[in-house]
């Protein structure tokens, strides 16, 4: 069987002016390829640094994010990455997706007409998006395996499933009400970007979206060199130390006027509040005092042993884990779980072994994954301070299977890997150890030990910010 429909081919414009150029919605508004009805024109502009002082590029982007606002074209913004919490239900609807997908690769050759019949979540109504949807996913993955020959299969699998969900997730936005393959649809993308975010704009070009990714502290080349093939680069004249806030709107109309009544009736709460927030104060007090080791060490009993068995029950592995709330759930790191079908988990003084079935979220580029047991626990909160070097550090986890050994550290430096912030601690960590839990002097978790490396005392752990993004709203201080 051959597939009749012909996809869109893609025409990047070398775009000199993308705020300006970015406002233009139809094809047939630009170049000579625009004649040519499955040719579409559009920008991927990379816009780096700024112009001049930091007052006027917040008015650029205010103006640029306001006219893209107001066209008719559908547009999307996205100023903090794209949406981290997934519903477990879409994650498994992908998972079969890219499986079956991967049962296609395992012919050696995709077959196009099935690659054409084969489900991918939401359903672009113009056929031709459709097919091209198709396409760029093909292309975007094998553009992976490219810069990922290192990858093992599951972590591959993974960034499919990724991609599934954003997909399903965006293309609704950008394409449920309007698919004419003249409109061009636009993506703003400002800030620090992940690899694989910029993966799925290079497939939002791909369907024919007008890109821009703006930041005006550095550029994304180093992410995946490739992208050079598919955008162009504007850089300014100055680079920012910092990513500058994203101007944020308010809306004057939802701002509720405050009558004389509510003034007096606010003067009258004045002193409870006041005294109130002494109290609070005085609370947060206690709690900010140093704790000594001993005191620590008995946040072991929040700390837990993971066995991690093969589908025919046998024990293939072990590591730690680290109680988040009070309801069960327990975080990890992701490599310590990945292989495993069944997991026991074993709490420090309690001679039960609680069997988990299932993952309940997982993120690679992190590191971490989220299992639950039917228990209630006592958990570790979060610190909502950043760690300094030379900072005192207590690391709880089991190495080598010696449940719950604690050893103390500092912070010695931050490293990247793979573009992931990374601790360096010098806290011995040992196979066993990862998931275990990094602890500051005040008792709370500030990283998840994950790695070492054999016959040196570089030991390095996930630090407490992407713990905060994995998590989401589990977590209560």
């Amino acid at each position: 069987m051959i597939v009749k429909v012909k996809p869109l081919k893609i025409n990047i414009l070398q775009s000199k002016n993308p705020f300006k150029d970015m406002k233009y919605i139809l094809n047939n508004e630009r170049n000579k390829f625009s004649n040519k009805s499955l040719t579409k024109s559009v920008i991927f502009c990379r816009y780096i640094g700024i112009k001049s002082n930091e007052s006027d590029y917040i008015n650029e982007l205010k103006e640029l994010d306001e006219s893209l606002q107001s066209i008719e074209a559908n547009y999307i913004k996205f100023t903090n990455g794209f949406e981290k919490t997934l519903d477990i239900d879409e994650v498994q609807k992908m998972k079969a997706i890219m499986d079956k997908y991967i049962d296609l690769e395992n012919a050696n050759h995709i077959n196009p007409y099935k690659l054409f019949n084969l489900y991918m979540g939401y359903q672009i109504k113009n056929e031709c998006l459709e097919w091209t949807k198709k396409q760029a996913f093909k292309e975007i993955i094998d553009l992976y395996d490219t810069n990922n020959t290192d990858k093992n299969k599951t972590i591959r699998r993974n960034f499919g499933i990724k991609l599934l969900l954003w997909m399903d997730k965006y293309l609704k936005q950008l394409f449920e009400d309007n698919c004419n393959i003249n409109i061009i649809n636009k993506v703003m993308f400002y800030g620090n970007i992940k690899r694989h975010e910029l993966y799925f704009l290079i497939l939002l070009s791909k369907l024919g979206c007008d890109v821009i990714y703006i930041n005006p502290k550095e550029d994304i080349d180093y992410v995946i060199p490739e992208v050079k093939y598919y955008s162009n680069v504007i850089r300014c004249s100055k680079m920012h130390n910092t990513v500058i806030q994203f101007p944020v709107d308010i809306d004057k109309s939802k701002i509720k006027r405050i009558s004389k009544v509510e003034n007096v009736s606010k003067e009258k709460n004045i002193h409870k509040n006041f005294e109130k927030n002494i109290n609070i104060d005085m609370s947060n007090l206690k709690t900010q005092v140093e704790k000594s080791c001993e005191e620590i060490a008995k946040l072991a009993e929040s700390v837990v042993m993971i066995n991690v068995y093969d589908d025919k029950e046998q024990l293939i592995g072990k590591g730690s884990g680290i109680v988040i709330s009070d309801n069960g759930f327990i975080i990890t790191n992701f490599h310590v779980v990945n292989k495993g079908v069944l997991f026991g988990v074993v709490f420090e003084n309690d001679n039960n072994e609680y069997l988990v079935y299932n993952i309940i979220k997982y993120h690679t580029d992190y590191d971490l994954a989220l299992i639950k047991v039917d228990q209630k626990t006592k958990p570790i909160k979060l610190s909502k301070k950043d760690l300094m070097r030379g900072q005192k550090i207590i690391a709880i986890g089991s190495p080598l299977g010696l449940f719950n050994t604690i050893s103390e550290g500092i912070v010695s430096g931050f490293r990247k890997f793979d573009y992931i912030e990374m601790v360096q601690i010098t806290a011995p960590i040992s196979p066993g150890s990862s998931g275990g839990a990094l602890i500051d002097m005040y008792g709370r978790l500030v990283g998840i030990t994950t790695a070492g490396f054999e016959g040196q005392n570089l030991n390095m752990a996930v630090p407490a910010q992407y713990i905060k993004q994995f998590v989401g709203n589990i977590t209560k201080d």
